[in-house]
């Protein structure tokens, strides 16, 4: 009995002293199918471990309401610490790095330089880009000889059209390859910010179509009065909530929407033009497609955080079921996972999501403070790989794991679709229409009846060529046969 006790009591001393790590799944993973009806699948993701500042560097504190999570070039991960007006940057081994809280600047100490820091973005040369809120800038730094030093700052720009008590109070940042800045600031319903690298105002950079229900305009046409609908504020553009940038330097972003019906994801071009991609109009790209309309976790999923990652993915962090949806290049929506709760792996006030590898850091802002490390299960790894052949145009390659996602969810009809093109892609189309009705691929079943029409046309023709040409041949043997023969028949009468 001492024994067990003894033992009991290091076990809890090992699990407090460190990072919480998990063994179980504390939720469901789900999806949609073609028709937008949810369906259970395997989960793509586990927690692996939970960790906050206290156990990165006991010093360090609790985080105060934490904003933002970002992991820069060097897979070093920047924690957004608004309260307490600071970034913490540690690396995956939670060694702490440094605490930014202030900088040089002249040769000269800038203690507490930072004033309700809300974003941050590192670029590839390590450049920090802050979203200084509160001190109404947009601050760059760097680290040179391991000291924080002053690079310049982006300012609150003279535009027509800003009033005259504007507050420039950016909140996320983002630096393209080209240098140019863009900054989503608050209370600015005109687009994303822009600026050039010296920090000259270049203009807005995208735009949210206007949406509206029926309802709203029922109401404006007959029921509310010209003062009602000019102190209104339904009908208006939707704020930008955050950004990220992919590979090939289009722009992703999620915006506050009202109308469950449209897509809570932007993938702007640099021209600003909204591109995103989604070939099931049945499943909107905008998380949960039923949803309660009263009690916990009620209304529509809200997106305030998205991630490009690789082969064409991104995904979406919903506060409202604290979820991370994910989607590939076509708007297929991969899988589902994480929750609110209070089970570990599960989050109460999420706030941002990261990416290393593949494995998805999520911000929670409850309590302490902490980040879920999220890392992809056998199935999560299968589909990752899959998607990833399927987008560089190996389908051959990419059956197998479709076939053994196929043994783990027959549900995923992504799996089913899979293998119906990379059968399409070697010729075999009556095969590839089996499967690719089996994943409802209407695009590619389409291609795969008119090549399969072809093939059986021209596989039938030949036949009836050639049955067509024995029965001309008849026929003209006939005809000669009895013109021969009744001909003579009819001369000896004569």
């Amino acid at each position: 009995m001492l024994k067990r006790l003894v033992a009991l009591t290091l076990a809890v001393l090992i699990v407090s002293a460190g990072p919480t790590v998990f063994a179980d799944t504390p939720f469901q993973g789900y999806t949609y199918n073609f028709w937008g009806t949810l369906v259970p699948s395997p989960a793509a993701y586990v927690p692996v471990r939970s960790f906050g500042l206290h156990n990165i560097c006991a010093e360090l504190g609790d985080m105060a309401d934490p904003t933002d999570l970002h992991v820069d070039p060097e897979d070093n991960v920047y924690i957004v610490d608004w309260g307490n007006d600071r970034i913490v940057v540690f690396d995956m081994d939670l060694n702490l790095i440094r605490v930014i809280d202030g900088y040089y600047r002249d040769g000269i100490w800038v203690e507490n330089g930072l004033n309700r820091p809300h974003g941050v973005f590192v670029t590839d040369d390590m450049e920090i880009f802050i979203a200084d809120e509160l001190n109404n800038r947009v601050v760059i730094l760097k680290v040179i000889d391991d000291d924080v030093h002053f690079l310049r700052e982006i300012l609150s720009p003279e535009v027509e059209g800003l009033e005259d008590d504007f507050d420039f109070l950016p909140m996320n940042v983002l630096v393209d390859r080209g240098g140019r800045v863009f900054v989503i600031v608050r209370h600015v319903f005109e687009g994303i910010m822009s600026f050039s690298a010296d920090g000259e105002f270049i203009g807005y950079f995208g735009t949210i179509e206007v949406s509206f229900s029926w309802i709203d305009m029922f109401w404006r046409m007959f029921l509310m009065t010209q003062a009602q609908i000019d102190v209104d504020n339904a009908i208006i553009p939707r704020e930008f909530r955050s950004m990220d940038i992919d590979q090939y330097g289009f722009v992703f972003t999620t915006h506050i929407e009202n109308w469950h019906l449209n897509n809570q994801v932007m993938r702007l071009n640099p021209r600003g033009e909204d591109v995103l991609v989604n070939f099931n109009l049945n499943v909107t790209i905008n998380g949960d497609q039923v949803f309660r309309e009263a009690g916990p976790m009620s209304g529509m999923s809200v997106f305030i955080d998205v991630i490009a990652r690789s082969h064409g993915k991104y995904s979406a962090l919903c506060s409202t079921r604290g979820r991370i949806y994910t989607y590939d290049s076509e708007g297929n929506l991969l899988y589902v996972f994480g929750g609110t709760g209070s089970l570990e792996g599960m989050t109460r006030m999420p706030r941002s999501i990261e990416i290393i590898g593949d494995d998805i850091l999520l911000l929670d802002a409850d309590g302490r403070g902490r980040i879920i490390h999220y890392a992809p299960t056998e199935y999560g790894r299968l589909v990752n790989t899959a998607i990833a052949l399927r987008y560089d145009g190996h389908d051959r390659q990419a059956v197998e794991y479709w076939r053994q996602l196929v043994m783990l969810d027959e549900n995923f009809a992504l799996a089913w679709s899979g293998i119906g093109r990379s059968l399409l892609a070697a010729g075999y189309n009556a095969d590839a229409m089996e499967y690719l009705r089996q994943g409802m691929d209407v695009r590619y079943f389409s291609i795969a009846f008119r090549r399969n029409r072809l093939d059986v046309m021209q596989g039938a023709l030949p036949n009836i060529f050639t049955a067509g040409s024995v029965l001309v041949v008849l026929f003209v043997a006939y005809k000669i046969f009895y013109r021969v023969k009744f001909g003579k028949e009819g001369e000896d009468d004569v």
